[in-house]
């Protein structure tokens, strides 16, 4: 669904790897002032992370980032 200015409102991409022989899923989803990280395994959902891009004013070449999980372990 195209925003206003005819950009796409979520701009969405995912993958799935084999992490120690367990198919797993990640979806990442850009907002506005969010990104949303959604990891699964086994169909169903294994952790929800919210990042928030922080201002970095002093160095623009390496993000800064705040994770904050939402669902599931935070390891």
């Amino acid at each position: 669904m195209p925003g206003m200015d005819g950009q796409p409102v979520v701009i969405s991409k995912q993958a799935e790897e084999l992490i120690n022989g367990v198919p797993t899923q990640v979806v990442c989803s850009a907002f506005t002032d969010h990104i949303l990280v959604v990891v699964t395994q086994y169909g169903k959902f294994g952790t929800l992370v919210s990042v928030t891009p922080n201002m970095v004013t002093n160095d623009l070449g390496k993000p800064n980032l705040t994770t904050k999980v939402l669902l599931g372990s935070d390891e």
